[in-house]
């Protein structure tokens, strides 16, 4: 369960700004999240409650925006969203370079 390593290194990430921001807790925290980023939210938001105890950001609210894999074509330079991972242009059958859908990232810290 990888999920754990990544709730540790959010709360690392928040915790950061909280010390650089004077504050004293975190409410909530946002994520952008891709659909190829091998993260299960479920697992995610568990583990981010366990590891949380007894911090600043006990009790915090992980804000999750789920990312969709897009991708751009090689040939006709259209941007597709990729569905059931088929990297191939359903316009010319040119090669799709993806454009977005592998984010994990912090994208705001909300603290008190």
């Amino acid at each position: 369960m990888h999920e754990m390593s990544v709730a540790d290194g959010i709360l690392k990430i928040a915790v950061d700004v909280m010390k650089k921001n004077h504050c004293r807790s975190i409410k909530a925290i946002g994520l952008k999240v891709g659909e190829m980023s091998g993260v299960e939210l479920e697992a995610l938001n568990l583990a981010f409650d366990v590891i949380t105890r007894g911090t600043p950001a006990e009790g915090a609210a992980l804000r999750i925006k789920r990312i969709p894999i897009t991708a751009q074509c090689n040939r006709c330079q259209k941007i597709f969203r990729v569905e059931h991972y088929n990297f191939f242009c359903p316009e010319c059958d040119g090669v799709l370079i993806l454009k977005s859908g592998r984010e994990l990232q912090v994208e705001y810290v909300d603290v008190d």
